[in-house]
């Protein structure tokens, strides 16, 4: 197969030097690049800021900003079999960017913000029978949550998982495929990638 992995937290930046971002680490997204390389599958891996250091094996396309992965999965979409959007992908970005850096104001400068492209959402209505998978991280009612962005983003397959997962090299999640139900999964990130780079297999065998 060829899988298109995004991983990482985008940086939406305010000034040249600050910016709106959130703690993912893009381990699980790096896992499942991972544990594709290993089965013999190929990998474009489209990777947002990161500490952490991607296979040489991958194809990485860097990337900062939602708005550049969005253009970067839209680049690379009609060669995958699955999309697999493990990447924390900011919800709102700066209106109006400034071009130099801020000045400390006494009265705090006021922050306007703009929605961002619904990345996993546009794939869903256009995967023409690619697989498409989600991540839904939720801090409550998190099954119940997860499976509304399953239905409404229309993703082949969710995992859903809490807050205690970002920056873990230890978790625990949920999947589900549409008609059957939850199962959970906890363990490594490597093990948990595996398991779930096979679900995403037999989706695309069926």
């Amino acid at each position: 197969m060829h899988l298109l992995i995004t991983a990482g937290g985008t940086r939406e930046y305010i000034d040249p030097v600050r910016f709106i971002s959130n703690a993912s680490s893009g381990r699980m997204g790096l896992a499942l690049t991972r544990a594709a390389l290993r089965a013999g599958h190929t990998v474009t891996l489209i990777l947002a800021p990161t500490p952490l250091r991607p296979p040489k094996q991958a194809h990485v396309v860097p990337v900062v900003a939602a708005a550049q992965m969005f253009d970067a999965v839209k680049a690379h979409f009609d060669r995958c079999d699955a999309l697999i959007m493990a990447a924390a992908v900011a919800d709102y970005t700066p209106a109006r960017p400034r071009k130099t850096k801020l000045k400390k104001d006494a009265a705090g400068p006021m922050l306007a913000l703009k929605r961002t492209a619904d990345i996993l959402a546009w794939a869903g209505r256009h995967k023409q029978g690619r697989v498409v998978v989600g991540f839904a991280l939720e801090d409550r009612d998190v099954l119940v949550q997860a499976d509304k962005k399953r239905l409404a983003k229309r993703v082949d397959l969710i995992v859903a998982n809490t807050p205690e997962a970002i920056g873990a090299s230890r978790s625990s999640i949920w999947v589900r495929t549409a008609g059957d139900d939850w199962t959970h999964l906890t363990g490594t990130k490597d093990r948990l990638a595996r398991a779930i780079l096979r679900r995403v297999e037999r989706l695309v065998e069926a």
